[in-house]
């Protein structure tokens, strides 16, 4: 069970080195939970109008003032942060390097060569991901009745998780300055294979778990749905970013588990 080693390796990264990644990540994601509250109280009620009229497949003519603009400053406190976080966590673990400052390092040229990466992924992964859908929709879709949508998108949820850690170790590359190429990154995880495929099932099961207990109170501005979103959020972001540098760490640099 590779798969599940390199999981609970990669949670024990976090919870047994609980002080340095809250001080790699802690004021950062602050400032992430401090924008994106604000933005989800001032606007719960417009954004639940907006939500209900995409689902009706109605489009909006016009959105109400500074919401737009509002939603813009999320997305990039919310890019910003995650990117620096990530950087900062691969570096910590495989340079050991432990920022001492209150305001963490900002490695700007790793930074933005992470978002080059994360975009380039990101394309790849989405053209994966709607031909695969409009596939499986026809091929299996009649067959699986009211619950085809759920099961295909697990399904390739499971999919894209996996290219994403067999393409990923491009991510903790850049972080510390190297070059590393997709078709690298593939090559390199060829022999564990089957190991990254478990992790992938492992990580649908931990993203299913998690909006179990989310769904329990369906009042998403609610303190304790936002609290939990919020603390559940930290933990999924820190244990992904974990197994990439787990994944990097043994299959690039030859680091035992």
């Amino acid at each position: 069970m590779q798969g599940w080693n390199i999981f609970t390796h990669s949670v024990r990264m976090v919870f047994g080195n609980l002080r340095p990644a809250l001080r790699v990540s802690g004021l950062l994601y602050l400032a992430y939970i401090a924008v994106n509250a604000y933005f989800q109280l001032t606007y719960a009620e417009d954004l639940a109008v907006l939500r209900r009229n995409m689902q009706m497949g109605h489009m909006p003519v016009a959105l109400p003032s500074g919401l737009l603009g509002m939603m813009v400053l999320n997305i990039v406190v919310a890019l910003l942060t995650s990117l620096w976080i990530s950087v900062l966590w691969h570096r910590y673990v495989l340079l050991a390097e432990n920022p001492d400052t209150i305001i963490p390092p900002l490695h700007v040229g790793a930074i933005g060569a992470y978002l080059g990466k994360t975009i380039q992924l990101a394309l790849m992964l989405a053209i994966v991901g709607v031909a695969l859908w409009r596939l499986l929709g026809v091929a299996i879709g009649p067959l699986l009745g009211g619950a085809a949508g759920l099961i295909i998108f697990m399904f390739l949820l499971g999919v894209l998780l996996y290219l994403s850690y067999r393409l990923g170790l491009v991510l903790p590359a850049v972080a510390l300055g190297k070059q590393l190429a997709f078709k690298t990154s593939w090559e390199k995880t060829a022999a564990a294979s089957g190991a990254i495929a478990q992790l992938a099932v492992i990580a649908v099961v931990f993203v299913i778990l998690i909006q179990i207990s989310s769904n329990m109170n369906p009042d998403v501005t609610s303190i304790v749905n936002m609290a939990y979103t919020y603390v559940v959020g930290w933990i999924a972001m820190m244990v992904g970013v974990s197994v990439l540098t787990t994944l990097y760490g043994i299959y690039v640099e030859g680091r035992e588990l």
